[in-house]
């Protein structure tokens, strides 16, 4: 049996509901898990049991935060990789992202004759901001690499833009257990349009620009905020002024079953991301039977909707800078209740297509591929 060490950042609910299931299934590789940080460190609120992460193990860290206008940033410093790499003895490491450990991690790959796999999130619109530096790294990692996972289509061609070989890309799509959001709409359901937001509430997220363009539809249209963030009392004093705040219910942080419920009770969801390399919520809102209406910015967009394949739109992308574009697509989802039912239905039939036991194929193929 092949030993696999994954080095990634930190235990977010939907990366350790894959890694246990690749580490539950019976195969030629053990999988063993390094996390650079817990979330705690990094200010995350995800709530992750300890039995649920198995093999495993969180490297020493310290973390620094630097302020900015649309999201902060943190950057990790860790300790301990290289002993933990000669502990476990792998035969292929798989590196998370480009971060000062994944360097060492590369390091001590080279100086063993270890293969390593690059896995990574970024696209070009997420990451347009990055420095020289970074871009230096990137380049550093992906060129010593012995092949590459992506988690989008856009993460593809951003590796290959870094000089990743074509041939040697894997596209794993990012998920996350569908079974846990999966609520199909009863036949008799009927709507009440009610639009539903899940997410941080930071500027990159874009929910200012949702509230200029709900504003300008139907009063008779509600608007159900799931998050909590640094923006939430400019948002809520931008809402009154707006003269909208009685058509808006702000739930706070939810998860769990909390966090489905809220899907349920829901028509439709929107994502007015300024920047997003994945929007796993768009996912988690098709699994409960909801169309979306998600920014051009929200890069796993294209890999999640498939608009006319089966007949019905999944959703509408929108660039919400455009509030009238924006407006007019969330009062077009709701105009006809048919429709809309028959994009519920269709949003529901299109999640399972991501189960683990879908996505996983690319991730073992690069694996097979390596060994």
């Amino acid at each position: 049996m092949k030993k696999v060490v994954i080095i990634t950042n930190a235990p977010a609910p939907y990366r350790v509901a894959f890694f246990k299931y690749i580490q539950e299934q019976e195969s030629e590789y053990s999988f063993h898990i390094i996390y650079i940080s817990d979330n705690r460190e990094i200010g995350r609120q995800w709530n992750v049991e300890e039995h649920e992460l198995l093999s495993h193990t969180f490297l020493d860290c310290k973390v620094i935060t630097i302020r900015r206008k649309y999201d902060d940033r943190r950057i990790v410093f860790s300790t301990g990789i290289q002993k933990q790499l000669r502990k476990q003895q792998p035969d292929i490491v798989i590196c998370m992202e480009y971060n000062v450990t994944v360097l060492q991690a590369v390091h001590w790959c080279r100086a063993h004759r270890v293969p390593f796999l690059s896995w990574s999130d970024g696209t070009a619109n997420s990451e347009r901001s990055i420095n020289r530096l970074q871009r230096y790294f990137r380049k550093y990692v992906i060129r010593r690499a012995a092949g590459y996972i992506s988690s989008s289509t856009a993460t593809m061609e951003h590796q290959i833009s870094f000089g990743a070989k074509r041939e040697l890309c894997h596209k794993s799509l990012l998920t996350v257990d569908i079974e846990k959001y999966l609520r199909k709409k009863p036949k008799d359901y009927i709507p009440h349009k009610t639009l539903l937001y899940v997410g941080s509430l930071i500027g990159r997220k874009g929910l200012d620009l949702l509230l200029s363009a709900f504003a300008l539809t139907d009063a008779k249209i509600r608007l159900v905020i799931v998050g909590e963030g640094s923006e939430e009392q400019e948002l809520r004093g931008q809402a009154e002024e707006l003269g909208i705040s009685e058509r808006i219910t702000w739930k706070g942080f939810l998860e769990g079953d909390a966090l489905t419920a809220c899907y349920e009770d829901c028509d439709a969801f929107v994502l007015p991301t300024r920047e997003d390399c994945y929007g796993l919520v768009i996912l988690e809102a098709m699994c409960a039977s909801l169309p979306v209406i998600v920014s051009k910015y929200a890069d796993g967009a294209f890999d999640i909707m498939e608009d006319g394949k089966h007949g019905f739109l999944y959703g509408r992308i929108v660039d919400p800078y455009q509030k009238t574009e924006l407006a007019a697509a969330i009062e077009e989802i709701f105009a006809d209740k048919e429709r809309l039912t028959a994009m519920q239905q269709a949003c529901y039939a299109r999640a399972q297509q991501f189960r683990f036991s879908e996505v996983s194929k690319g991730f073992y193929e690069a694996l097979r591929a390596t060994i």
